[in-house]
């Protein structure tokens, strides 16, 4: 599986489209995996949403061609996807600091995101713990909150009261249960435990089938960042060389243990899988 040819390939296509539809279809089928796991990594290997990638591609180039031609704003509005002559100016002064109208001046300072690129990069010196399970189903309980924040959102939640709410059932709860993204770019976000029994009240229950998990395991300083580190390693160096391949199920973060008095951390990632060759069928290149 060559992950970073599919993924250049998505940022071809990123480019062909900036004044064109970006179709969630057409990502699926050059990546031979759903969208929303799409968004979901793609933020892990560049720390930005893929909309906002998009966002940000869609108005340099916009920048630059107000710029460099007479384009009308009105149309270069339209032509990158946007609605009204107002929101694209919104929008515009949002990224640049100023109106698309002042960008005119040849003494303008704006701002320009390059297309990314992605390539192989030597690493691996530390090693990566991992193990491949095969688990039956099991249900999991907790409350659940959309975000536009998808790192670190677990200790978001430890802090804003959500976690006081859980102490209802005298159990520690250690899981961070991370959904698909929406079309919007925010993600729904689990704080949650391993839970079979009756049904309780403010509490939200997910049941998972049997599936195959890769479980990558981390401990360290929380202050040297270990669970976005994990999260970059599993998918820049362990995921473009392995078989495995993400599928739709909701991925799981286990904190066996996090003291932040003693600036320890150790988490486990598990991410449901199953061999690259069984998506072969159900997906086409483009």
């Amino acid at each position: 599986m060559d992950w970073m040819n599919r993924l250049n390939n998505v940022m071809s296509y990123v480019e062909k489209h900036l004044t064109g539809t970006i179709d969630p279809v057409d990502i699926s089928l050059i990546m031979a995996c759903s969208f929303q796991e799409f968004q979901r990594f793609f933020i892990q290997i560049s720390d930005i949403p893929f909309s906002e990638y998009v966002r940000r591609r869609k108005l340099s180039s916009a920048a630059y061609e107000i710029q460099n031609s007479d384009i009308k704003i009105i149309d270069a509005a339209l032509k990158y996807g946007y609605e009204s002559a107002d929101a694209f100016s919104v929008a515009f002064k949002r990224l640049h600091g100023l109106s698309p109208q002042a960008a005119r001046k040849t003494s303008a300072a704006l701002k320009y995101y390059a297309r990314l690129n992605f390539s192989y990069t030597i690493k691996g010196v530390n090693e990566l713990t991992y193990r491949i399970v095969q688990r039956g189903s099991f249900t999991v309980a907790g409350i659940r909150t959309t975000s536009s924040q998808a790192q670190d959102l677990f200790h978001v939640l430890q802090n804003d009261g959500t976690a006081r709410r859980l102490e209802l059932l005298e159990r520690r709860f250690d899981l961070g249960i991370c959904f698909l993204y929406h079309k919007d770019g925010d993600t729904d976000y689990m704080i949650a435990l391993e839970y079979d029994g009756d049904e309780l009240p403010d509490f939200e229950r997910y049941s998972f089938p049997p599936s195959a998990w890769l479980v990558v395991e981390a401990s360290g300083k929380i202050s040297e960042n270990i669970h976005a580190d994990t999260w970059r390693r599993l998918y820049n160096e362990f995921m473009p060389h392995s078989e495995y391949m993400q599928t739709d199920l909701p991925a799981i973060e286990k904190y066996v243990e996090w003291n932040a008095a003693a600036n320890y951390g150790q988490l486990e990632i598990w991410l449901p899988i199953k061999q690259d060759h069984e998506f072969d069928h159900q997906f086409i290149a483009v």
